[in-house]
């Protein structure tokens, strides 16, 4: 099995150290998202995977083999650029095709070839076109086409999403998909869109500062951050602080400015000690609303402010201690301005204790 590790990574650029000392794991056949700010260095490991630069320190096993060790066409990598790198000049037909002459194929093996891997992005009817009459959405699945048509087992994705609109991302996030299950692909894939990894990942990586410092199962990362850092970064996230009661089974119990809160700790070791201040998140689509109060985790207050989105409202609702929480409310029933008293809740699974 085609797997990808990676140990210890590092490379400078000149005197600037871009990655610093990164691991990472991705299984055969599965689609693993880098997410992550500017200057993070995701580009850079995916040239360094794609062997236009070489790392200046660590072990990059690719099934098995060192990659240092494995020419070209034995590391079967193909890279999709952000800007798409299409030449002008060129057909779709011979952008496809530009390079495939030196395997040697003949003419019939060179013209199925291309055929196929336009026929896996639907974009056989544009053979004769030239990128600069293509939309963006079709110029991506072109570029597409060109890594695909050199057959490689890891392909590699420079935000491929970033230049769609909305109809043309979430089509190309399902093609994608099927590529994997259909071609027997893996594909690491940097994205810098967070719902767009969230959406197509089997697996999602996030970095900063060359490492990356968390990994795992989309809903995982999402709902188990290790960090206030990740939390925010993957979506929006009420954090507060609170003074530890007791802990145990994985599970805290904390007294915060809001009131006293039972949640699940996001990494079980180490548990917080007695007294010590924990960092807690909850997400805003995990408050509910309520006239009633439940036993625990529940905040009395109203809502001072709403923004109406059709399918849900984004509230802010303000505790009797004035501190104010971030709500969604999916088919929503609440607004601002009511003089109610109501409760905002969240069941301990999604109330989450952080060590930072």
């Amino acid at each position: 099995m085609l797997s990808l590790s990676i140990s210890d990574l590092h490379y400078w650029h000149g005197t600037n150290r871009v990655l610093h000392g990164l691991n990472l794991h991705v299984e055969s056949n599965s689609l693993y998202c880098i997410v992550g700010p500017s200057g993070a260095g995701k580009t850079t490991l995916l040239k360094i995977l794609a062997g236009q630069l070489e790392a200046s320190q660590g072990s990059i096993q690719w099934g098995g083999q060192d990659m240092k060790s494995l020419g070209p066409k034995q590391r079967a990598t193909a890279m999709v650029y952000q800007n798409y790198a299409l030449f002008p000049h060129l057909t779709v037909w011979e952008n496809v095709t530009f390079g495939l002459e030196d395997e040697g194929l003949s003419a019939t093996a060179l013209k199925q070839r291309a055929l196929d891997a336009l026929k896996l992005v639907d974009a056989k009817e544009w053979a004769q076109k030239r990128p600069q009459e293509l939309s963006g959405g079709q110029q991506q699945r072109v570029a597409l086409a060109r890594a695909l048509a050199q057959e490689p087992k890891l392909l590699l994705l420079d935000e491929p999403l970033s230049n769609l609109d909305a109809v043309a991302r979430v089509e190309l996030r399902q093609r994608l998909r099927r590529l994997v299950r259909e071609q027997n692909l893996t594909i690491v894939c940097v994205l810098h869109d967070q719902k767009d990894a969230l959406a197509m990942a089997d697996a999602i990586g996030v970095m900063r500062d060359g490492r990356i410092i968390q990994t795992g199962l989309p809903l995982d990362v999402y709902r188990r951050p290790l960090s206030s850092w990740i939390a925010t970064f993957l979506g929006s996230a009420n954090l507060f602080r609170g003074k530890v009661l007791r802990t145990g089974a994985g599970e805290f119990i904390a007294r915060t400015a809001i009131g006293e809160v039972r949640g699940a700790l996001a990494a079980p070791l180490p548990e917080p000690v007695e007294g010590s201040e924990i960092t807690i998140c909850i997400r805003p689509e995990c408050l509910r609303l309520d006239s009633l109060s439940p036993d625990e985790n529940a905040f009395k207050g109203k809502i001072i402010e709403s923004v109406f989105q059709g399918d849900f409202s984004l509230h802010q609702f303000q505790t009797n201690s004035g501190f104010i929480l971030k709500t969604a409310e999916i088919n929503p029933r609440q607004s601002a301005g009511s003089k109610a008293l109501i409760y905002a809740w969240a069941e301990p699974e999604d109330v989450v204790g952080l060590l930072d």
